[in-house]
This record gives structure tokens, sequence and C-alpha cells, in this order.
């Protein structure tokens, strides 16, 4: 059971990594893509009559979190598989 946590924690955290990206981007686009505009300049500023922009990076956020459910259920089957 011991060899078992050192993946799993690492699971976890690519879990919640995944989950925390996503829901940034559902609950707060602007913010979020305003951060990767400062940061990276990656993505163009985002205004408050940017709707369009918003609505991408919550297009895209919902898809990070149905990726990590679906990571999640991998897991669980692969855990389940080990046994």
């Amino acid at each position: 059971m011991s060899r078992l946590l050192g993946p799993l924690l690492i699971y976890v955290v690519m879990f919640l990594g995944w989950t925390s990206v996503g829901l940034y981007m559902l609950v707060a686009p602007g913010r979020f893509g305003n951060f990767i505009h400062h940061n990276v300049g990656a993505f163009p500023e985002v205004h408050k009559a940017d709707w369009g922009r918003k609505l991408l990076l919550r297009l895209v956020g919902a898809g990070f979190l149905a990726f990590a459910i679906h990571f999640a259920l991998n897991v669980a089957d692969l855990i389940h598989q080990a046994r």
C-alpha cells in the first residue's frame, strides 16, 4: 500500500492543478486573461465589455474541468485494476 502513495500523490497534485485552473477560468475569466496577458503576453488584455474573450476563457476552463474529471476516472480505474 505504501508503494502506491507516491504515484497517487502525483496524480492528486495533477488533478488539483487542472481543477484549480479550470475553476479560476470559470469564475474569473477577466482576471485569468489579464494574468496571462501581463505575465506571458500570449493573450490580449481582457476588458469588462469583452464578452467574447470571457466566453472563450470560460469554455477553455470548462474543458480543463472535463479533462480533470476524465483524468480522475482513469486514475481510479487504474488503481482498481492494480488490485
